[in-house]
């Protein structure tokens, strides 16, 4: 299955690890692309991407990023 994680923070890093552990292809997203430098060395199977072309790709597609209450 392919998995579409928008959010480069913690949570989305972690998401989109797990995915991929568990054999989907994983895109992650992301407005600074430089962020995930890292992190896509140590998950070379994982592709970086904008958010859109992130939501474009996913068969599901996971929203990790900060909310705020009101």
């Amino acid at each position: 299955m392919k998995v579409g994680v928008i959010g480069s923070g913690v949570v989305g890093q972690t998401l989109a690890g797990g995915f991929l552990k568990h054999g989907h292809e994983v895109a992650i997203g992301t407005r600074d692309p430089s962020k995930l430098e890292e992190w896509k060395g140590k998950h070379p199977g994982a592709a970086v991407k904008s958010f859109a072309e992130t939501a474009a790709f996913g068969d599901v597609v996971v929203l990790a990023v900060a909310g705020q209450l009101a």
